[in-house]
């Protein structure tokens, strides 16, 4: 099977690429698709940028381009549920956007949320009790995903009344999408970088590095013992 790696910042990819015996590299899309090996595994690598439509065409194209059999987004993001802190993790058990209509409801695919899959999931969770040195706490969870990065009580307070996710971020949710309309597995990991509320931007600034490379040593211990 060919993993498809996605991460919206370099930051969330760049240790992924360092790790990756390269052996062909695409430029499109605006992007690089890696294409090569990880603990023996093939991986097709790609920095898709920030946002749900970037997001939501690289993983098509991970797909269909590149044969991957399943996707995994991994990365950072702000934390909603009370009593998660920075670097604390949180493997999807769903995805959902947070800034869309419900009418979009009544269209394909129907979907307020997108289920990631069981076996993804359960990797994940393996992964992150034999990671050595992991910094926080991890835990299966809801995500929500939305064009828009959230830096203020009032807006954070609104999206947690609306769908009472785990954490927030803005590409988690296309993957998912673009993922159920390929009928293909996926996950999305997440380590924390701030609370999402009025502190979000200093904390992003000073956890970014960590975060992702929090998340980056996750999936490259899935690809070592899955």
């Amino acid at each position: 099977m060919v993993w498809g790696i996605l991460g919206a910042l370099d930051e969330e990819v760049a240790l992924i690429r360092e790790k990756m015996d390269v052996r062909e590299k695409a430029e499109l899309l605006g992007t690089c698709f890696y294409q090569g090996t990880v603990s023996g595994k093939e991986v097709v690598l790609a920095c898709c940028g920030i946002g749900k439509v970037n997001a939501a065409v690289c993983t098509a194209t991970l797909i269909q381009r590149f044969g991957a059999g399943c996707v995994i987004n991994v990365g950072i993001a702000g934390a909603m549920r009370h009593g998660l802190h920075v670097m604390d993790v949180i493997a999807a058990r769903e995805v959902g956007f947070h800034d869309q209509d419900a009418v979009m409801l009544h269209y394909y695919p129907e979907k307020e949320f997108f289920q990631t899959d069981g076996g993804l999931l359960d990797l994940c969770t393996r992964a992150c009790a034999q990671l050595p040195g992991m910094k926080g706490t991890f835990s299966p969870g809801r995500i929500v995903s939305g064009d828009v990065f959230v830096s203020d009580k009032a807006t954070k307070d609104a999206i947690n009344a609306r769908y009472a996710p785990d954490c927030v971020e803005m590409e988690g949710a296309a993957v998912g999408h673009a993922s159920y309309m390929h009928d293909a597995p996926f996950l999305v990991i997440r380590t924390m970088s701030d609370t999402a509320d009025d502190g979000a931007q200093e904390s992003y600034d000073n956890f970014i590095h960590d975060a992702a490379a929090q998340s980056a040593h996750i999936i490259l211990k899935m690809l070592e013992i899955g």
